[in-house]
């Protein structure tokens, strides 16, 4: 594990998905890829800065009514906005944030 990877938890404690989590003060949402991969998915609007909710199978701004691909953060109002994300990899069986937003 290096300085800028973070851990998360226990695999087998994240049953619910998406899951909110904060790290370094900042909200995120901890979703599944259909790809089996995780991620952290920003849990702040960058359109007006809303919070991040999840709705049925997308993740929802209710400031503007933006909504937001729950796998990849990308934006189905607006196909050049997208929420910031981290990458998260398995080690150990714990879960792993990587780095910064991207």
């Amino acid at each position: 594990m290096s300085e800028s990877e973070i851990d998360l938890g226990p695999l087998d404690t994240f049953t619910q998905l998406p899951t909110e989590i904060t790290l370094e003060n900042t909200p995120y949402w901890l979703v599944r890829t259909s790809e089996g991969e995780y991620r952290l998915l920003l849990a702040i609007c960058p359109h007006a800065g809303g919070e991040i909710r999840p709705l049925n199978d997308v993740l929802f701004c209710p400031l503007h009514f933006w909504t937001f691909n729950a796998e990849d953060g990308t934006c189905l109002n607006d196909p050049d906005e997208r929420l910031m994300q981290r990458k998260v990899r398995i080690h150990d069986n714990h879960l792993f944030a990587i780095g910064v937003n991207e």
